[in-house]
């Protein structure tokens, strides 16, 4: 369930045109323009990812692997919090 996770999350990131960091784990970081605004749009939807700007990327955002449902919730949120 994971890879299946992970490859549907690594093609929506490419779709939507953000770099990811290669994963082996159950979460991706990904690189987006303004990073804090992305997740307090995500936190607003009640979707939270986890901000790596301590570790010195300012511009990325890591989220959890999650079900199928879970997946599907945050690719429609990020897309949401992007357009905004």
């Amino acid at each position: 369930m994971n890879r299946a996770g992970m490859a549907l999350l690594e093609r929506a990131f490419k779709r939507l045109g953000l770099e990811t960091i290669p994963s082996c784990a159950n979460f991706i970081t990904f690189r987006v323009r303004r990073a804090g605004e992305v997740y307090d749009r995500l936190l607003r939807q009640g979707v939270i990812v986890r901000p790596v700007a301590g570790y010195g990327m300012p511009e990325h955002l890591r989220v959890t692997i999650g079900t199928p449902k879970e997946n599907r919730r945050f690719l429609k949120a990020l897309e949401a919090a992007l357009d905004e």
